[in-house]
């Protein structure tokens, strides 16, 4: 594999900043982790950032990866433990710690930009009761995220933030432990989750217009992710995911979208009534014939041999039965769109959700892009799966091709994977690893990586459209 003996070095970058419903698997819970701190909503959390602003000196990431916003960087991480009998690495907070310092350390260098703010938002999605710890694989780790932060104050960042929209709220991540990691380091956490979209109001929240859409022309986030002056962090989980196959930073922006909008997993054949009769959101938002392009799309994929499309065979079913032809006399009757759905679970559902999240990620620019993989989780992304210490962290500007590295290190293939795939196809990066230059971060100095058999690679295999049973089948791309 030709891959450049050196990365592109801007002399000038260094004074720029980068600006850029599940239902769970309900097993008996393990130990509980109660904590007893609180979120804090959109409306406060922009105030106090708003507030710090004048005492802030915001970090700049390191000229060599602003250079390279397509380049992929490579940390590797020094934990060791074994799991308890629960199978959480609980006995490794301290080193988690440090390794999330470690790695602010390995991107960010001091700036002289006054003022800003920084939000980090990790993977703190809902966690079952079988994974109430904050060791789990299936969140972000709390430790490193509070290490990251440490070294980011170091370097005179103080008005940080973290938060996630996460679909859950704040008692269940109380039970996991987070809010006592985040108590301890004294680190302010939002939780944006509102029960509605109507309960947020226009100055919490920021739109952003998508290029060559597909399913929704506008996307709204929550404050202060798309304020010119924040800093954006996307620190995603390396796990798989029920729906997705693997679920990182891509999937990750899910959760910086409010809750009506930010709901990228339903039904295609549920979407518009959902819109018009329960999230009440604007319809003007999405295209006029989202769901005849999803079929079209569908339709190419199927006939280029996706791996695992149409899984259950769906759409097979739903041709029999006479297609849209059929579908589109009853699609506005809800009753029958319900008994519908109940036929076809998984009818366009994954690309449904591949093109919805590929527009969000036309659209929203995280400033940096990092999966947490010191610890990895293969599985269904929730309660069906086991933890396995891997000890890497991937970095870069670009959520795909950060997100193709970090498939295949799982052990899947990007080029068959769904998302990256269509990715590709919409021009949004590469998902080919022999295509991406990728570099390790080791001690400070930025190595590129001459070929991919140096790079370690696990099997976190994915326990597709199981849902709340454990199928003992883990898929890869």
């Amino acid at each position: 594999m030709k891959r450049r003996d050196f990365i592109k070095y801007s002399s000038s970058a260094a004074a720029v900043m980068s600006t850029a419903a599940f239902d769970g698997c309900f097993a008996p819970p393990r130990q509980k982790h109660v904590a007893t701190g609180g979120g804090i909503d959109i409306r406060e959390g922009a105030d106090m950032l708003e507030q710090g602003k004048s005492r802030n000196t915001m970090p700049a990431i390191r000229p060599e990866i602003l250079s390279n916003p397509g380049t992929v960087f490579l940390i590797e991480t020094q934990v060791t433990g074994s799991p308890d009998s629960d199978g959480f690495f609980s006995g490794c907070g301290p080193q988690l710690f440090d390794s999330g310092k470690v790695v602010a350390e390995s991107i960010f260098v001091k700036g002289s930009l006054r003022g800003g703010s920084t939000f980090v938002k990790p993977n703190y999605t809902w966690i079952p009761p079988n994974c109430y710890s904050p060791f789990t694989g299936v969140i972000t780790s709390p430790h490193f995220t509070a290490g990251f932060v440490s070294a980011l104050r170091d370097m005179g960042n103080r008005n940080i933030m973290v938060g996630d929209r996460g679909g859950t709220n704040i008692r269940n991540h109380r039970l996991v432990g987070i809010y006592d990691v985040m108590d301890r380091y004294n680190i302010n956490v939002m939780m944006p989750t509102y029960g509605h979209f109507t309960h947020y109001s226009e100055n919490e929240i920021n739109w952003h217009n998508v290029p060559d859409p597909i399913i929704w022309n506008k996307i709204p986030t929550y404050k202060p992710l798309g304020d010119p002056d924040c800093l954006f962090i996307d620190m995603a989980k390396l796990k798989n995911h029920y729906l997705t196959g693997t679920t990182l930073t891509l999937k990750n922006l899910q959760g910086a979208v409010p809750t009506g909008y930010g709901h990228y997993c339903n039904q295609w054949a549920e979407m518009d009534f959902l819109i018009d009769n329960v999230y009440l959101i604007d319809h003007g938002h999405f295209t006029g014939d989202w769901q005849r392009r999803v079929e079209r799309l569908f339709l190419k994929h199927r006939a280029e041999g996706w791996k695992f499309w149409d899984y259950e065979g769906s759409y097979a079913k739903y041709e029999k039965e006479g297609g849209w032809d059929n579908y589109a006399a009853i699609k506005d009757d809800r009753e029958a769109v319900k008994a519908f759905m109940q036929e076809h679970p998984y009818l366009l559902r994954d690309e449904l959700w591949t093109q919805r999240a590929l527009d969000s990620a036309a659209a929203i620019k995280p400033s940096l892009t990092i999966i947490e993989g010191v610890i990895g989780r293969d599985g269904d992304g929730f309660g069906i799966g086991d933890d396995r210490l891997c000890n890497i962290v991937i970095a870069g500007l670009s959520t795909i091709e950060t997100d193709a590295v970090g498939s295949w290190i799982m052990g899947h293939d990007p080029k068959e994977l769904w998302f990256t795939r269509a990715a590709r196809e919409r021009g949004l990066g590469e998902c080919d690893p022999e295509k991406i230059e990728i570099c390790w971060i080791r001690n400070g100095d930025i190595v590129p990586v001459r070929n991919l058999s140096e790079v370690k690679r696990f099997r976190l295999g994915c326990n597709i459209h199981s849902m709340q049973k454990e199928t003992g089948k883990r898929v890869f791309w």
